[in-house]
């Protein structure tokens, strides 16, 4: 993809991914979460968490389900 992210918005990317169904997302920068959220890359959910969606998903991979 053309979306250029910082390094550290990409390691959250990732630990964003790896989270299971009912595990708790990891707690991210307010700066790193407004970048991936600016991107299209996360979704929030709710009580000032995010979590990755479909766009994230192909960022990191190039395909999603």
């Amino acid at each position: 993809m053309s979306k250029s992210l910082s390094p550290e918005a990409v390691e959250a990317l990732r630990r964003l991914s790896d989270v299971g169904v009912g595990q708790a997302p990891p707690q991210l920068a307010q700066s790193v979460m407004a970048e991936l959220l600016a991107s299209g890359l996360v979704a929030e959910a709710g009580s000032g968490d995010v979590e990755i969606n479909c766009s994230g998903r192909q960022y990191l991979s190039g395909d999603c389900d």
